[in-house]
């Protein structure tokens, strides 16, 4: 048994008139996502659009406001609903006799199955269990379950909740009626309804003789684990009504995170006596004596049995692949702020990262934490040489199978900030690319300088916003390199 399930327009979604080129008023569904043109007025698909406008209402409701119209009208009223509802505008609601929510599902692929078909079916008597990708937080509305996997997402009450906490071990659908403590009026009915839509959304799975679902038995769904799947998913994958892309979503309600020069030039610690002026390198004698660009690329590979390098080596490396050559962009508009030009690209030119160095041994300068500043091509002391200062040179070059520290370690940090003030639902891949393309600007360089480098895999961003005095969810590190000669 089950009862159907009730179409609603999203709560997000706001009914607006705007002016169309000829002058001629159209009517629009907007959200922050997106807009969609309603039907026309007097045309038959309207009718049940209408009614959605006033209420949430079952497939049958909506289908017998639009039968006086015949086939045709039904077929164009299909049509629309299916491309809104692709488009995020619409949900499916599961409620109770007295009309309290249990559910609102909301279709997040093309894929998702038409619920405005009519009620699934009930759920198979085979035993069930949540997909390892699932994951259940808190939203606006209540809790959210969803997975990179799923082709639909739930907004869950605290009864369907209880529900899905039945289904973290296998059980069939009635042994979880029986063990699960329901609000009146959420009844087996209700459940069953439930059940069935989250299995076809593929939050459910079916569990196998050999105790298995079938993403553990996938030899490539398999190996993923489940935060790098929901990264690669969020990042990657276009959901209707999750925007992604550079909204700006922040602009005119918080200031534009200030670029690296500038912060550096305001930062604690920054006064003339922490400061260590690096001698810049005569760049025209430089690129006079570079090897070829060709050469460079074939001689890359990395090093990791490194000896101790010269601050003016230092000084080189760090002008070549860090400096702020100059600034492009102004503070003119809510979504415009300075962007430094330096030698590497980055996302949107923002240039997230900041660059520490944790110093072992390096002729001419005390080891110890340094930051830094691009725009005068200084090192900012901000810590002198400690345990902290050491485990993070050890565990860096442990990272790539040392057992003595690296003279430097070049450390990669974000100002997650920068990036999330205008990137939604990117901004930490972008940060990761960010990394890469700087990890290999920085092995280009120290080929071409005869410098041995490496790239590291793994690091502690905790250990490094405590010895740093950074807050790790503000600015913390994002990747460690290993320099030497």
């Amino acid at each position: 048994m089950s009862v159907p399930l009730m179409i609603a327009l999203r709560p997000e979604v706001e009914r607006r008139t705007r002016i169309g080129a000829d002058g001629e008023e159209i009517e629009m569904l907007e959200a922050r996502w997106g807009a969609l043109a309603l039907p026309r007025a007097g045309t038959p698909e309207r009718a049940p659009v209408d009614l959605l406008i006033r209420r949430p209402a079952t497939p049958s409701e909506c289908e017998a406001s639009v039968a006086p119209t015949g086939t045709t009208g039904l077929a164009r009223w299909m049509f629309w609903a299916a491309r809104a509802s692709r488009r995020g505008f619409l949900s499916y609601r599961l409620l109770t006799p007295d009309g309290t929510l249990v559910a609102d599902v909301v279709p997040t692929s093309p894929e998702a199955p038409n619920l405005m078909l009519g009620p699934p079916a009930a759920p198979c008597p085979a035993r069930l269990q949540l997909s390892q990708f699932a994951v259940l937080h808190r939203g606006p509305r209540g809790m959210i379950l969803e997975s990179p996997c799923a082709n639909m997402r739930a907004e869950l009450t605290v009864a369907a909740v209880a529900v899905i906490a039945a289904f973290v071990v296998p059980i069939t659908p009635a042994d979880a009626a029986d063990t699960v403590l329901v609000t009146p009026g959420f009844g087996a009915a209700q459940l069953d309804t439930l059940v069935a839509v989250l299995l076809r959304a593929g939050l459910l799975a079916e569990v196998g003789d050999d105790d298995l679902l079938a993403e553990d038995r996938d030899p490539a769904l398999s190996q993923w684990e489940f935060h790098d799947l929901l990264l690669h998913d969020r990042s990657r994958m276009a959901h209707p009504d999750e925007p992604r892309g550079g909204t700006y979503r922040f602009a005119g309600a918080r200031p534009a995170p200030a670029a690296a020069g500038d912060r550096e030039r305001t930062a604690s610690g920054s006064g003339t006596d922490s400061r260590v002026i690096l001698p810049p390198p005569d760049l025209a004698a430089v690129m006079a004596a570079d090897p070829p660009f060709a050469q460079v690329m074939e001689d890359r590979s990395s090093r990791r049995n490194l000896s101790p390098l010269t601050i003016a080596q230092l000084s080189e490396f760090l002008y070549r692949t860090m400096r702020v050559r100059g600034w492009r962009g102004t503070v003119e508009q809510a979504d415009s702020y300075p962007r430094p030009s330096r030698p590497y690209p980055a996302a949107g030119g923002l240039y997230e990262l900041t660059t520490y160095l944790a110093v072992a041994d390096c002729e001419g300068l005390p080891a110890g934490l340094y930051r830094y500043d691009p725009f005068d091509h200084e090192l900012i002391l901000v810590t002198p040489s400690n345990p902290d200062v050491d485990r993070l040179l050890r565990e860096g070059g442990g990272a790539a199978t040392l057992t003595t520290p690296p003279p430097v370690l070049v450390i990669l940090a974000a100002d997650f900030r920068r990036l999330s003030w205008k990137y939604e639902g990117i901004a930490y891949a972008l940060t990761l690319k960010n990394v890469g393309v700087l990890f290999a600007t920085m092995q280009l360089a120290a080929t071409a300088m005869g410098l041995g480098s490496c790239p590291v895999g793994a690091g502690d961003s905790f250990l490094f916003a405590r010895t740093a005095g950074t807050r790790l969810y503000e600015e913390s590190s994002v990747g460690e390199f290993l320099l030497g000669t």
